[in-house]
C-alpha cells in the first residue's frame, strides 16, 4: 500500500487474511469503541428490524441502532474524477480511507451512486463498468471494517458537476429523462424500476453476495433529493410505491426510506406509501460561500422541528447528508449529533469525506472539507459526534443555546473552538481543553487535537491513545495539518490548500498506569528507536508506538487488532515539495501608543533559523526590524513597542531565514528588505488607529464579497455587482434593495450580514468607549427604512430603524437608543425556514441587560415591508457608503 508503513511479518499476514471475504464472514463481534484484540474483528453483518414504534433495532440483542459516518463517493461523479487528477489507485485509496473510517470510530457510510447517469442505459439496464466495480469493492472493504451502509442508487443530479459540465456522454436514464420527469413520466418511472431491480440483483464479485442480500447494507434510500409533487398526493404515493415494489420484487427485505426534506409537504404521501422511513438533509451554515465562514453557528443547530411533524411519527429517521459547510470548527458536529438524537435520528452521514490522496487540495466538493489527516480539529469533532450518536438517548432534548452546550458527557464552546467528550472511559477533544477526566485510571481511550491535562502536544495533527492492558497503551500520531490557502475557494488540482508535514514534537502523556518513566517503542518503519520518557515527556514523529510502563514489549505478543484496525496499521498522507509560505495572522488594526503582538504562520517542512517582521509607514521610509519568536506550532510572534506605533497606515513584510538564504514575503523574493536590489512590491498593509478613532464596521469596497444575504445565491462575488460610486464623494457605495417582482411580491425581510468579530476584538482595550453608530446612507426614494442591527455572538441582537430619503445624510445613532430585537441567522441553512429569525439567547433581554459590545459578532442591514409603504421592483432600498462605531468627544 503506497502510504502504509511496513508491518511486522506476522501482522501483515493477519491483515492479508482480514481482506479475504470468506474469513470476514466468520469474524466475531467487536465493540463499538476500539479494543485491542487477538481475534479478527467481526465485519458488518448484524441484521436489523423495525419495531412497532418505528424504531430500528439490532435483531440479535434488540438494542437501538445508532450509526454515524459519512458519504464516500470515490467510485462515482466528481470524486471519481478527482482521484484521476492525482493519478490515484482508487482501490488503494478505498483501503486507506476505510481504515480512517475505522480509526475515527465510524460505523456508517452512505453509498451515494450516480448509477442513473454512469452505470445504466436510457432504459435503466445496468452497465458493468469501473464505477460499478469500485462500488462493489467499496462495499466489501467497508463491510470488513464494520461499517454499515445506506444505499442510495439514484442521484438525479448530473454526475458531471462541477468540473465536467461539457461532458454529455453519460449513457444513463438520469441524463436521458432529467430530474423533473422522474416522478411523473411513466417511461422514466419504468427505467427506475428496471434499474433498481437489476442493481439489487447484481452479485458483488468481491463478496459473492447480491446487493439485495448484502448484510452491511441495512437501509435503501429509493432516490436522492427527488422533485416532489405534494400537490399530487395520489401520484406521489404511486411513485414511491412503484420504487418500493421494485425493491421488494427482488426479494430484498431491507428497510426502505424516502426523502422528505426537499419539500416537507411530501410527508403525508410518504406516510401513506409503502416506504418505511424518511431521510433528511441538514446544512445549517448553507452551501458554497466561496470562502471560510467565521462566527458562532451554534444557535443554528438548537433544533430540527420538521423532524417532529405529526405525519412522520412512528417512522424511523435518517440524516442522509449533513455538514457544517465552509467551516472547520470543533463545535458543530457534536452539537448537530445532539440535535439529531433529540429528534430521533438513528443514522447520520456527513457529506462528503475527502479522500486522503486528494484532501490536500479539497478537490471533490468545494464547500465540504473533512479529512482525518488534513482537517484535524473538524475530524476530531466528527469522532466525538460518532460517540454522541451512540451515547446520547434518542428523543431527549437539551434546551436552547447556551444551556445546550453541555449535553450528557459532551461539551462544546464557540469561544474556545472546542468540542469534547469527558467520560469515565473516554476523553476526546477537538481543541485544547483544561477539562479533567473524572477518573483517569478508568480511561481506555484518549484522542485529541491540541493539548489537555492528559496529553500536551505542540504538533498540528490528531493523536489517539488506546489502552491495550494495564501499563500498555497504543499511541497513533498523525502529521501536522497546516493551512496555506482558504480551502473553500474554487478548487484546482494544482493548488494545495493544506500541507501535511511530519515534524518531531515534544509530547507529554500523564496516565496513572504508565507513570512518568515509560518506554516509547515505535512500530512503524522510519521512526526513531525506542526511547524512555522523562516525567512523561518524549519526542514523537508521526506513526504508531507502544507506550509501556514495564519496558519494551515483545511485538509478536501484541494484539493483532485495535477495533477494526491492525495494531500497527497506519495510513499517512503523501508528502509534498512546496516552497515555504508565510501567512500573517494580524488583526484588522492595532492601537496607537500601545505595544502589540504581531503573529504569522510560517510553513515549511523544517523550521526556519529565524523570522523577522519589518514595518514602515505606508507613505514611505525605511523598514524597521522586529525579531519574531516561536509561538507554538508553526506560529511566530513579534512584539512591536508602543513607541513604534503611531496612528496611520503601515506597510509590513516578513523575512524567512535559513542558513545564508532569505525569503521575504508576501512576494517570496529571495532578498532582504535592506538589500540594494530588493523591490518592495505589494507589502501587506496594516492600520494603526487612535483609541477614539471611529471603528469601521462596513466598507463597501472591502466587504461586499464577504456579505451573506437572505436570498441564496446573492453572496460572494455577486456582492460586487451591488457596488456603485457616490456622486457626492466618489467613494464606493453599496446598493441594497428589497426584492420584488412586477406585482410587488417578494420576501418580507431582506438582510445583508457581515461578521465583524475580528474588528471588535482588535479594539477590545477601548471598545467600551464607543457611544454611537455612524451611518452614511441615502434612500432610493422617500420614506425608505433601513434597519441596522448589531448581533452578539450568542445571537442576541440590538437594532435601530433609520428612515431616509434620496439625499445623502450622515446619521448618528446613540448605542443607548438601540432596542432589543431579533437578528437573522445568515447564511441561511438548508432547510432552515424555522430558524431564519433569532431572538435573544436564553437568559438574555431582562431588566438591566444591554448591548455587550465586546461580544459583538455581526453587523446586519435589512429592508422590510413596512406598513403603508408600497414596494415596486427596483424602487425600495438604500445606498450605504459607510457604517462605523463612533467614540464621541473625549470625556
Amino acid at each position: 500500500m503506497r502510504s502504509m508503513h511496513r508491518l511486522t511479518p506476522s501482522l501483515a499476514g493477519l491483515l492479508a487474511l482480514l481482506a479475504t471475504p470468506a474469513l470476514a464472514q466468520r469474524m466475531p463481534e467487536a465493540a463499538s469503541a476500539p479494543r485491542a484484540s487477538a481475534a479478527a474483528p467481526r465485519p458488518a453483518s448484524r441484521a436489523v428490524y423495525l419495531d412497532s414504534a418505528g424504531v430500528v433495532r439490532w435483531r440479535d440483542d434488540r438494542t437501538e441502532v445508532a450509526l454515524f459516518g459519512a458519504n464516500y463517493v470515490i467510485h462515482t461523479a466528481s470524486d471519481y474524477r478527482a482521484a484521476g487528477y492525482v493519478h490515484g489507485d482508487r482501490k488503494r485509496m478505498i483501503d486507506e480511507d476505510m481504515a480512517h473510517f475505522a480509526r475515527m470510530g465510524w460505523d456508517g457510510l452512505r453509498l451515494t451512486f450516480w448509477g442513473d447517469w454512469e452505470s445504466s442505459d436510457s432504459a435503466g439496464n445496468l452497465l458493468a463498468n469501473d464505477h460499478l466495480d469500485l462500488l462493489d469493492y467499496l462495499i466489501a472493504r467497508a463491510r470488513e471494517r464494520g461499517v454499515y451502509m445506506l444505499f442510495s442508487p439514484i442521484q438525479l443530479y448530473g454526475s458531471n458537476w462541477p468540473d465536467a459540465l461539457g461532458d454529455t456522454t453519460e449513457p444513463g436514464f438520469g441524463r436521458h429523462f432529467g430530474k423533473g420527469r422522474m416522478g411523473t413520466d411513466s417511461a422514466a418511472i419504468a427505467a427506475q424500476v428496471n434499474y433498481l431491480r437489476q442493481i439489487l440483483d447484481h452479485v458483488n464479485p468481491y463478496t459473492h453476495v447480491a446487493l439485495k442480500d448484502e448484510p452491511a447494507i441495512v437501509f435503501i434510500e429509493l432516490v436522492n433529493e427527488p422533485w416532489h409533487h405534494p400537490e399530487d398526493l395520489p401520484g406521489s404515493v404511486r411513485y414511491i410505491n412503484a420504487l418500493t415494489d421494485a425493491v421488494r420484487a427482488t426479494g430484498c427485505t431491507k428497510l426502505v426510506f424516502y426523502n422528505v426534506s426537499q419539500d416537507f409537504r411530501i410527508g403525508e404521501a410518504i406516510r401513506r406509501s409503502r416506504a418505511q422511513g424518511v431521510t433528511f438533509g441538514w446544512y445549517p451554515s448553507a452551501l458554497n460561500a466561496g470562502h471560510e465562514l467565521e462566527g458562532n453557528f451554534l444557535r443554528a443547530v438548537d433544533d430540527y422541528p420538521d423532524m417532529r411533524r405529526p405525519e412522520l411519527a412512528r417512522m424511523p429517521r435518517i440524516v442522509y447528508e449533513f455538514d457544517s459547510s465552509d467551516l472547520r470548527t470543533g463545535t458543530m458536529y457534536p452539537a448537530m449529533a445532539r440535535t439529531f438524537r433529540a429528534v430521533g435520528t438513528q443514522f447520520a452521514a456527513m457529506f462528503a469525506y475527502d479522500m486522503l490522496a486528494t484532501a490536500s487540495r479539497n478537490l471533490g466538493w468545494q464547500t465540504h472539507y473533512l479529512s482525518l489527516a488534513y482537517t484535524p480539529r473538524k475530524a476530531m469533532s466528527a469522532v466525538i459526534a460518532a460517540e454522541a450518536m451512540r451515547r446520547l438517548p434518542r428523543m431527549r432534548a437539551y434546551g436552547p443555546y447556551p444551556a445546550n452546550t453541555t449535553f450528557g458527557d459532551f461539551h462544546v464552546s464557540a469561544d474556545s473552538n472546542l468540542g469534547e467528550l469527558i467520560a469515565r472511559d473516554a476523553f476526546l477533544y477537538a481543541g485544547s481543553t483544561r477539562a479533567l477526566p473524572p477518573d483517569p485510571a478508568a480511561l481506555t481511550r484518549v484522542a485529541g487535537y491540541g493539548s489537555s491535562p492528559v496529553v500536551t502536544y505542540e504538533g498540528e495533527g490528531v493523536y489517539f491513545l488506546d489502552k491495550v492492558r494495564a501499563g500498555v497503551w497504543r499511541l497513533e500520531v498523525y502529521p501536522d495539518a497546516v493551512p496555506v490557502r482558504d480551502p473553500f475557494e474554487p478548487p484546482n488540482r494544482d493548488k494545495v490548500v493544506t500541507r501535511a508535514i511530519s515534524r518531531a514534537w515534544p509530547m507529554t502523556v500523564t496516565l496513572p498506569d504508565l507513570g512518568g518513566a515509560f518506554t516509547v517503542q515505535p512500530l512503524t518503519a522510519g521512526n526513531p528507536r525506542a526511547a524512555q520518557a522523562a516525567a512523561g515527556r518524549f519526542t514523537v514523529t508521526p506513526g504508531v508506538y507502544v507506550l509501556s510502563a514495564a519496558g519494551a514489549v515483545d511485538v509478536a505478543r501484541l494484539p493483532a487488532y485495535v477495533g477494526h484496525l491492525g495494531f500497527a496499521e497506519y495510513h499517512a498522507p503523501p508528502g509534498d515539495t512546496l516552497a515555504p509560505t508565510v501567512t500573517p495572522l494580524v488583526p484588522p488594526a492595532l492601537l496607537a501608543g500601545r505595544a502589540a503582538e504581531v503573529r504569522a504562520r510560517v510553513v515549511d517542512v523544517t523550521p526556519p533559523d529565524s523570522v523577522t517582521l519589518f514595518m514602515r509607514p505606508a507613505a514611505g521610509g525605511f523598514y524597521r526590524p522586529f525579531a519574531m519568536r516561536p509561538a507554538g506550532g508553526y506560529e511566530f510572534a513579534a512584539t512591536v513597542p508602543s513607541a513604534a506605533l503611531r496612528e496611520g497606515p503601515y506597510a509590513y513584510v516578513i523575512t524567512f531565514y535559513r542558513g545564508d538564504s532569505a525569503l521575504t514575503f508576501p512576494s517570496g523574493a529571495p532578498r532582504r528588505p535592506w538589500d540594494w536590489d530588493y523591490r518592495d512590491e505589494g507589502p501587506w498593509r496594516l492600520d494603526v488607529a487612535g483609541s477614539r478613532t471611529a471603528l469601521p464596521l462596513f466598507d463597501p469596497a472591502a466587504d461586499a464579497e464577504r456579505l451573506a444575504f437572505t436570498r441564496i445565491g446573492d453572496a460572494g462575488r455577486r456582492g460586487l455587482f451591488r457596488l456603485g460610486l457616490s456622486e457626492a464623494t466618489g467613494r464606493p457605495v453599496f446598493h441594497l434593495e428589497l426584492p420584488a417582482d412586477a406585482r410587488g411580491q417578494g420576501p418580507a425581510d431582506y438582510t445583508a450580514s457581515l461578521v465583524v468579530r475580528d474588528r471588535i476584538r482588535a479594539r477590545q482595550e477601548t471598545i467600551a468607549g464607543a457611544t454611537e453608530l455612524e451611518v452614511r446612507v441615502r434612500g432610493l426614494g422617500p420614506r425608505q427604512v433601513l434597519h441596522v442591527t448589531l448581533m452578539e455572538d450568542d445571537g442576541t441582537s440590538w437594532s435601530a430603524a433609520l428612515t431616509v430619503d434620496s439625499t445623502w445624510s450622515d446619521r448618528r445613532v446613540p448605542l443607548a437608543s438601540l432596542t432589543l430585537g431579533r437578528g437573522v441567522l445568515l447564511p441561511e441553512g438548508f432547510p432552515g425556514e424555522w430558524n431564519y429569525w433569532v431572538g435573544p439567547a436564553a437568559g438574555r433581554g431582562g431588566s438591566g441587560d444591554g448591548l455587550r459590545l465586546a461580544r459583538m459578532e455581526r453587523l446586519q442591514i435589512s429592508l422590510q415591508r413596512e406598513d403603508g409603504v408600497a414596494v415596486t421592483a427596483g424602487g425600495y432600498g438604500v445606498e450605504v457608503e459607510s457604517i462605523a462605531l463612533g467614540f464621541g468627544p473625549p470625556r
